[in-house]
């Protein structure tokens, strides 16, 4: 009876294997070493990539990347009402802009510089109005390529959330030199 019942029963009369000898241990063996060969390659690649980006950031460093100011001035304009700020066009300057927000319901507001192909370039998170009522925050004229660009000024709620108060149009004209 018992030879019948290992007949029936396909590797039965056969030893167990070691752990370590199992089908499931090499496989997963090669699949780990698969997955390292990649993991070796792809850092390999993004040590590369750095490199380049390395030797291309000391390169700007080395021209400069921000051209020292040689003029300053301070431009006020309403938080609405579709006004333009020119940057630039002759010595690389620095513009600090008031824009004015005393008449708004908002504590903290934030201001984002946008291209007009809609490329967020910067912004400044939870900026409050001074004691006058205004927003004030400073721009170099070489820290913006030439072209047009809008600042969205919203205000934060209670909740966190923002919401659209206004905007004003920067036009940054080509360096002289």
């Amino acid at each position: 009876m018992q030879q019948a019942y290992d007949e029936e029963i396909p590797g039965a009369g056969e030893p167990r294997l070691a752990w370590w000898q199992q089908w499931r241990v090499a496989a997963g063996a090669a699949l780990a070493i698969v997955l390292l060969a990649i993991a070796c390659v792809w850092l390999a690649v993004s040590a590369g990539i750095a490199r380049d980006r390395m030797t291309l950031m000391q390169e700007r460093a080395a021209q400069g990347f921000l051209a020292p100011p040689s003029t300053a001035r301070s431009v006020r304009r309403p938080l609405q009402g579709g006004s333009v700020v020119q940057l630039g066009g002759g010595m690389p300057e620095s513009v600090e802009l008031l824009i004015a927000a005393r008449l708004n319901d908002y504590k903290l507001f934030r201001v984002s510089v946008t291209r007009d192909d809609g490329t967020s370039v910067m912004h400044f998170d939870r900026l409050q109005c001074d004691s006058n009522g205004d927003l004030r925050f400073a721009l170099n004229s070489t820290l913006l390529p030439p072209g047009g660009y809008t600042i969205r000024i919203a205000g934060f709620t209670w909740r966190g959330d923002t919401v659209p108060v206004g905007r004003v149009g920067l036009i940054v004209a080509r360096q002289a030199g």
